[in-house]
Order: C-alpha cells, then sequence, then structure tokens
C-alpha cells in the first residue's frame, strides 16, 4: 500500500470518529480554562513587576485564542498582537502545540502504546528538563519541549533564538515520525 493511501485512510477513520470531534471541542475548552485560570492571578502579578513577559504567561498555555481571551483577563497589563514578540508567541504557540503532538504521534506508531508514550513523555517532558537544567543547562535547552517554547517567550535566554528552538523541536518531531513510520513499516511488511 502507498503511503499516500494510507493517509488517506487513516483521514477517512480520523473524521468519521465522531467522539474525536468532541475530544478536539474538549482540548479546546480546556485549553482556554487553563489560560483563564492562570492569568487570573499569576499573569497580573507577573505584569505588575518590572521586566515581566506577559507574553511567556499568555504564550506558554495556548496560541491566538488563548492570547486574545487571555488579554481579557490581564486589565490594564493586557498587550495586543502587535506588541513585541506578541504575534510571534501566538504563531509559535500553535506551531509549538503541533509540532508535540507530532512528536507524541511519532512515538505512539513506535511503541504502539498510548500508555507506553504517556508514560516516556510526562517524566521526559515534566521532570527530565528541571534535572538537566540543574545539571547543564546547555543540555536542557536542546530538549524538545524547552527548545520550542522558546517562541513564546518575549525575551528567550539562551543560545538558540526563538526560531531555531522551534526548529529544534521540529527536529526531534521528525526523528520520532520516521522511527515511527519505521517501526510501523517493518511491523507490518
Amino acid at each position: 500500500m502507498t503511503p499516500t493511501a494510507v493517509l488517506h485512510s487513516e483521514w477517512i477513520k480520523i473524521r468519521s470518529v465522531r467522539p474525536l470531534y468532541g475530544s478536539l471541542v474538549a482540548v479546546l475548552a480546556t485549553m482556554l480554562a487553563v489560560t483563564v485560570l492562570a492569568l487570573g492571578t499569576v499573569g497580573q502579578e507577573q505584569a505588575e513587576r518590572a521586566g515581566a513577559e506577559p507574553v511567556f504567561d499568555v504564550g506558554l498555555v495556548t496560541s491566538f485564542t488563548a492570547f486574545l481571551v487571555g488579554q481579557l483577563f490581564l486589565g490594564e497589563h493586557a498587550i495586543g498582537l502587535g506588541h513585541p514578540g506578541a504575534l510571534r508567541a501566538a504563531v509559535g504557540g500553535g506551531i509549538y502545540l503541533a509540532l508535540m503532538a507530532l512528536f507524541a504521534a511519532g512515538l505512539t506508531a513506535l511503541l504502539r502504546s498510548a500508555v507506553a508514550v504517556l508514560s516516556l513523555l510526562i517524566p521526559f517532558l515534566l521532570i527530565v528538563p528541571f534535572v538537566f537544567t540543574d545539571i547543564a543547562t546547555a543540555v536542557a535547552q536542546y530538549l524538545p519541549d524547552r527548545a520550542g517554547q522558546l517562541v513564546i517567550h518575549q525575551n528567550p535566554e539562551g543560545s538558540l533564538g526563538p526560531w531555531s528552538g522551534l526548529a529544534v523541536t521540529a527536529a526531534w518531531a521528525a526523528v520520532a515520525l520516521l522511527a515511527g513510520w519505521w517501526a510501523v513499516r517493518r511491523r507490518d511488511a
């Protein structure tokens, strides 16, 4: 079967599975709720401090929709998409989330288990970066989540820039997707 035929059949499966649409709506609703909760107190406190990054508070969690909704809760500290770094954070945040989803999809194809992927990604994304940050900051900046999140900072720190950090995350996603493709092709051949 050609890759195009496989992608077409998967697209049909995705479109025909009704719970998928509910899941997408639930993800959007959760994303907005987390943004509202995070910005309710933390965002205003961060914005009041000198040198604060109000773009980071919004862009860390979501993309355009959450950015715009989140600005409603920042009151006098709200910024617009014309603010330096805001548009990049909103666009880059969406790209970052897509790349992380592709990274997870590649790992899922490789391991053939969503539970195994969650068991790997949760510690890898939530624990390992903090351990590496204490040990070697130079190594931690090349992890997929840390590198990709640079795009949502107003003033990113480190040797990677915002777009090059996103390129590092894209490389991680590409490697995971290629490994998943190879594993599926080898197993199912």
